[in-house]
């Protein structure tokens, strides 16, 4: 078995990791490397502020942000469509950003996360560095990503008022990038750091 030596894109320093973690950090000049199909490479990626203070260890959680058009051609709902423009309910459609967790987070909570946050769409104050916390391991891969954001659309039409009994629609993605939300940890518990709708 051949092993290969990763080596900081940036510095040359070998990178190294005890858990597995896709994006990696050089100990030696610090800069984010992801680890991607056999090969280390640049990526884009924010850090957000914390504007809620809860109890625990402060951890930022890494999520892709998949930025999608998304066009409904055909839709039919039976029972429930008049309560869903009733109720106001919030409509997945055009181009908007898709929040799906990365990292290895109890469902209860990033499944919440995924819904609450690509519907609230945040506000955020981003920042230089992982101001008082940890760096969460990130396990998903892009590609995966992508699936999971049109999942999290499909999942969303499923769940609101009626029975859906057709759907036609195209998802086209324009961009992907990671974003790094704050997060407080106390035993299995977390609470998100920033404000959403």
């Amino acid at each position: 078995m051949l092993l290969k030596e990763l080596k900081c894109p940036g510095c040359g320093a070998p990178l190294k990791s005890k858990e597995r973690d896709m994006m990696l950090a050089c100990g030696h000049c610090g800069r984010i490397s992801m680890y991607a199909d056999g090969k280390v490479g640049d990526v884009a990626y924010s850090i957000a502020a914390s504007v809620k203070e809860s109890p625990g260890e402060l951890t930022y959680v890494p999520f892709w942000i998949v930025n999608a058009d998304l066009n409904v051609k055909k839709e039919n709902i039976s029972g429930g469509k008049i309560s869903r423009f009733i109720t106001d309910q919030k409509q997945m459609r055009g181009t908007r950003d898709f929040y799906v967790c990365a990292a290895a987070i109890p469902e209860e909570f990033s499944r919440k996360w995924n819904m609450d946050l690509t519907l609230g769409q945040p506000k955020l104050d981003i920042i230089s560095g992982f101001k008082g916390g940890k760096r969460a391991v990130m396990t998903m891969e892009k590609g995966i990503a992508g699936e999971n954001a049109e999942f999290l659309f499909l999942r969303y039409e499923t769940e609101i008022p009626g029975t859906l009994q057709k759907l036609e629609y195209d998802f086209k993605i324009n961009s992907t990038k990671v974003l790094y939300l704050p997060a407080y940890k106390t035993n299995d518990k977390y609470v998100l750091g920033v404000p959403y709708e």
